[in-house]
């Protein structure tokens, strides 16, 4: 018999990839959720990356997810991050009220914003919401953003993970599109009809709490506070718990 759990799709954030979001994947599928993380096209470290948005991460996600909202399955998606701008965008057109009335199956149930871009106003865009210039941890490079030394700095206190392991990771990560950052947003996460709910990370550095909590605030999200830095997935197999039971939690309502 066909599961009748909801598929998860995890959006990474900006100059990460699928494989750093390994704590939050296989313990869901080990929980028996089919769980989607491709690769976005707005990141890489080749010019297939230039000029690529939000838009494009859209299609990518929608290539992976619509063969299962087809078949009748329901969807959570789940945006870390600058991933909640695609996440937000995803559901487009695709809620389950969305598809039904198009007589069609399946469809987005709901939106899971773990520290995350909940744009709430068209036209704005990260870049924007930097004052129009970039931070420290990264700088433009051709069509890119790339991140800078500043990024593993000891002053960076946003990766709450051993010195070793931030090392590890820093020979892991990737380019971003400038275009990603800078492209002005069309469907924001007020727009979005399903069930919302917004994981604020209240040692967040990158995207302070309450700047997430007024994101939240302003979209209509669920509000759910968790003790952690921007990567609580990385912090410790707790920690990245706390926000797979959140997702299942979602999930399962």
């Amino acid at each position: 018999m066909a599961s009748s759990k909801p598929v998860i799709v995890l959006i990474h954030g900006a100059f990460f990839a699928p494989v750093h979001y390994r704590k939050l994947i296989e313990p869901l599928r080990a929980q028996g959720y089919v769980v989607i993380a491709p690769p976005m096209p707005s990141t890489g470290l080749d010019d297939s990356a230039a000029g690529r948005t939000y838009v494009d991460d859209v299609k990518r996600i929608l290539e992976y997810l619509t063969p299962y909202l087809d078949e009748g399955k329901e969807a959570v998606v789940v945006g870390h991050s600058q991933g909640g701008i695609t996440a937000s965008a995803v559901t487009e057109g695709q809620t389950v009220e969305d598809r039904k009335a198009k007589g069609l199956k399946g469809g987005v149930k709901a939106v899971v914003y773990l520290t995350a871009l909940a744009i709430p106003t068209k036209g704005a865009s990260l870049m924007g919401l930097l004052g129009g210039t970039p931070p420290p941890i990264y700088k433009a490079e051709g069509p890119f953003y790339v991140l800078t030394e500043h990024a593993f700095s000891p002053d960076q206190a946003d990766l709450q993970i051993p010195k070793e392991d931030q090392i590890a990771l820093s020979k892991t990560l990737v380019h971003q599109s400038k275009a990603s950052i800078e492209a002005p947003v069309q469907f924001t996460a007020a727009d979005v009809t399903a069930s919302k709910t917004y994981i604020v990370c209240l040692e967040d550095q990158s995207l302070p709490a309450a700047l997430q909590e007024s994101f939240a605030q302003m979209t209509g999200c669920r509000v759910i506070k968790i003790k952690s830095g921007h990567f609580p997935f990385l912090e410790s197999e707790e920690k990245a718990k706390e926000v797979i039971d959140i997702i299942v939690d979602v999930a399962e309502k």
